[in-house]
């Protein structure tokens, strides 16, 4: 009597180990597929979570044995079977992206191609370094565009090529990435950085936008653009790229709710903390030099080179610190290009979705608090007027 009651505490263990064999793999592809947004909630997700919680006991209790881990394998396979696939087939599917000379970019047309996307490349310099190393590294489905988002002869000769290649066929994505930075306080912005910003960041993504709308509402296609985590938490010295990027947010949010009429998808990259062309240092000491140069006398005097140089000397700091990879924003476009339900906003830093989240509920002047701990400007930096041996009028 004890052998048997031994033999069926192996089996009640055998078998349990098999249920929770099957519910783990079957709970993680689930889940999987609801952190990428692949589905959201509904029946068929309803469906899941029914199989997933009360699958295990009735088959366990009702069928039993061998019988019971099968039936229920079996009803896990055909749950998952029906949610909805996780990507859309990529191969030759047609995609532009600009601003790809360096960075992000230059990443995401690698990547595209890779898997099959006919890329246009939109490149400053069509026979730059970048553009040269896309077309080595790259199949010969890519095509390097010269493309200056502010130049409205590259956009037309770019939206003509598009058409002669696309036929009636229409282009299924628009990745507006080009993009450029400086790092100053408002009052050290001159209007002329403002306007240059602004031209780049937005009109840009706007001027494409507009030029290339009828061959993604052909397709029933995407529009990816590119904005920043700034754009939602303000941080000192990063005043024209912010206004830029939060302009690109409204313009996002109004263009996705125009755009669902023609089931045209709209979606917003926001990346934290990654090392682009815009953040080697040969770039930010030029950066630098510029906005001193475009000062007046007057606000040289009130805040001091020094101030500027610290300013820049904090970013010089971080750049080690910096991540050079950029698959997170390469894996996000390629998500909102070809996932079944793609997100609307897709924050790519570890913790940024979470604290952009909390930022929004917090009262300012927590807010503000938050905003000032992240801040690069050294805390013991202080522009020439407000030194405690300073004559001038602050």
């Amino acid at each position: 009597m004890d052998f048997d009651l031994t033999g069926e505490n192996s089996d009640y263990m055998f078998y349990s180990l098999l249920y929770c064999s099957v519910t783990i793999v079957f709970a993680t592809a689930v889940l999987t597929k609801f952190l990428t947004n692949e589905i959201r909630f509904g029946f068929r997700s309803f469906l899941s979570l029914v199989t997933l919680f009360l699958g295990e006991p009735l088959c366990q209790f009702l069928v039993k044995g061998p019988h019971g881990v099968g039936t229920f394998a079996l009803a896990c396979m055909l749950v998952y079977w029906i949610l909805p696939a996780s990507r859309l087939p990529a191969k030759d599917k047609v995609v532009l992206i600009t601003g790809c000379d360096s960075g992000f970019g230059f990443a995401i047309a690698q990547k595209l191609d890779s898997i099959g996307m006919k890329v246009l490349a939109g490149c400053l310099d069509q026979c730059g370094k970048g553009a040269t190393k896309l077309k080595s590294s790259c199949s010969e489905r890519l095509v390097v565009l010269k493309l200056d988002v502010t130049n409205h002869r590259d956009i037309e000769n770019a939206k003509s090529y598009a058409q002669e290649l696309l036929g009636e066929d229409g282009l299924w994505g628009l990745v507006n990435n080009a993009g450029i930075s400086y790092f100053a306080e408002t009052e050290m912005t001159s209007e002329e950085i403002f306007q240059k910003t602004i031209n780049v960041n937005l009109f840009g993504t706007i001027r494409l936008t507009k030029a290339f709308l009828p061959f993604i509402r052909r397709s029933k296609g995407r529009i990816i653009n590119m904005a920043s985590f700034v754009a939602r938490i303000p941080i000192n010295g990063t005043s024209a790229y912010s206004v830029s990027k939060s302009a690109i947010v409204a313009f996002s949010d109004i263009l996705r709710l125009e755009m669902k009429k023609w089931d045209v998808h709209v979606s917003i990259i926001e990346p934290l903390g990654f090392q682009t062309n815009n953040f080697n240092e040969q770039v930010l000491e030029s950066r630098l030099q510029e906005i001193w140069d475009s000062l007046d006398e007057e606000c040289q005097l009130v805040y001091g080179k020094r101030y500027l140089e610290d300013l820049y000397k904090s970013y010089k700091e971080l750049l080690p610190k910096i991540p050079t990879d950029l698959s997170p924003v390469v894996q996000a476009v390629s998500g909102a290009l070809l996932s079944k339900n793609p997100r609307e906003r897709y924050p790519c830093s570890q913790g940024a979705d979470i604290l952009t989240s909390i930022y929004s509920i917090l009262p300012i002047r927590l807010a503000d608090k938050i905003s000032k701990l992240v801040s690069v400007i050294p805390k013991n930096s202080r522009p020439v007027a407000l030194e405690p041996s300073s004559h001038l009028v602050p």
